[in-house]
């Protein structure tokens, strides 16, 4: 039972580290090791004993982001309900991991340099968001005539600027939800007299 509960703490101190480094990079690249080590509240040694190079912690931290965008946009399970419905809890979701989403995109490196691909030409991942924006204009609810990495791309670019805006001050967090997926709204859904389903309620 004691090595059970020490793996565990360790487990604890571990993931404290790699969140609070995502937070830290995610507002300032040049952050240092101790800085992060303040912001998970352990000791420099510590961070120094599960982390003894930069570079090592930069990967666990680009690893855990990557693992909790993607475990969000599962939870907002965009492949159940009304196209437009599914669309907001993914907007939702990506609001609740902004932090890890401006760590891992703000810089592309990061994915090239610290996780490079182990084939040349890896085969394409399953995409739930992809997927939902192509049954969304299946239904006629999304527009057909723009391709569906387009409007992947532009909820990207709206949601990354809206994370930033709350980050500057100029948008209230409360508000970045409904800005996001009012802008989006305005711009994916096909005409009125062409949706094959009415709206659905909020």
């Amino acid at each position: 039972m004691s090595a059970k509960r020490a793996s565990s703490a360790r487990g604890r101190t571990e993931r404290a580290i790699v969140t609070a480094a995502v937070g830290v990079w995610a507002r300032d690249r040049a952050a240092t090791l101790p800085q992060i080590a303040e912001a998970a509240e352990v000791g420099r040694t510590t961070l120094h004993r599960y982390f003894p190079e930069r570079e090592g912690l930069v990967r666990a931290a680009v690893e855990h982001g990557l693992e909790a965008i993607g475990g969000a946009i599962a939870e907002a399970e965009p492949d159940h309900g009304h196209p437009l419905a599914a669309m907001r809890r993914v907007v939702a979701a990506l609001a609740s991991v902004s932090e890890a989403i401006m760590f891992v995109f703000g810089d592309q490196s990061l994915l090239r340099d610290v996780v490079p691909t182990a084939e040349p030409d890896p085969p394409t991942p399953h995409d739930p968001v992809i997927e939902l924006i192509r049954r969304g204009q299946a239904e006629g609810v999304f527009d057909d005539q723009l391709s569906a990495e387009w409007i992947q791309q532009v909820l990207w670019a709206v949601s990354y600027t809206a994370f930033e805006q709350v980050e500057q001050g100029t948008l209230a967090k409360f508000d970045l939800t409904a800005a996001v997926t009012r802008t989006l709204e305005r711009g994916i859904t096909a005409r009125a007299g062409e949706r094959a389903e009415s709206e659905p309620e909020s």
